[in-house]
């Protein structure tokens, strides 16, 4: 076989399991695929109509994002939550918005304000219908303008891989209806404030909005998780601790 037939046929085993991860990444934030669930490489494969190979690059795809795990004996899962993985999660977000937030008041020019109020009034509209998988991108839309311009990439990957993990635990808004409509309203009054915060260009307004903001997100996450078991209650294990490393020869006795 010719190599520009075999490069034509990774880049299409590639793309398949990119698709195959994107899929099952969105079914998991939007809890078709509870945290827990086994993803079997065997009925995904006849899901999508497509071989085990592309199954078995998606779900290192999901591995890597975090949001499926590798359980020995197990198999892979969407992965389980925690208490403590959500603290994790939390706490990382407010170390990276919190640098975030203040480089974006400092490029907040009236173009991007108008952006934010017109992502609000779309979040006001989701409310009156009870739309919360269409808030739910509006929400994700907003943080993403604006931290869109901050103009360090490589913090804005961090923070963005780092909602993709949350997005699972936030699900539960999804499948609880009373929580979904609390939460769109809460949104829509911290986004106001942010915005607020913005236009007064008042940065430690706009810092301590952002770490109320998740703080109370991380609150309400855990409580609506908690109250639909689905929070994993049972202690992880202790990652082993590596070995010192050792330089040089050995000192004889």
């Amino acid at each position: 076989m010719p190599p520009a037939d075999l490069a034509h046929r990774i880049h299409a085993i590639r793309n398949t399991a990119e698709v195959i991860a994107q899929s099952l990444q969105e079914m998991i934030s939007e809890a078709e695929l509870p945290p827990g669930q086994p993803l079997i490489q065997e009925r995904i494969a006849e899901m999508f109509q497509v071989s085990r190979v592309p199954v078995r690059d998606a779900l290192q795809l999901l591995i890597g994002m975090g949001i499926a795990v590798n359980v020995p004996r197990r198999g892979v899962m969407v992965r389980p939550l925690s208490e403590k993985h959500l603290d994790d999660l939390f706490e990382v977000r407010k170390i990276l918005e919190g640098a975030a937030i203040r480089m974006a008041l400092q490029k907040a020019t009236p173009g991007l304000q108008r952006r934010l109020q017109e992502l609000i009034r779309q979040q006001a509209a989701c409310l009156r219908t009870g739309d919360v998988k269409g808030h739910a991108k509006l929400d994700d839309a907003f943080h993403e303008t604006l931290y869109g311009d901050i103009g360090n990439l490589r913090l804005r990957e961090l923070i963005l891989s780092n909602w993709e993990m949350i997005k699972q635990a936030r699900c539960a808004s999804v499948v609880a209806p009373k929580h979904g409509m609390a939460w769109i309203a809460t949104s829509i009054n911290r986004h106001k404030r942010i915005l607020a915060a913005l236009k007064r260009r008042d940065e430690a307004a706009a810092a301590a909005v952002t770490f109320e903001n998740i703080e109370t997100s991380k609150q309400e996450t855990t409580r609506s998780l908690r109250e639909m078991g689905w929070l994993d209650s049972s202690p992880r294990p202790a990652e082993p601790v590596p070995p010192p490393r050792r330089h040089g020869k050995e000192r004889q006795n």
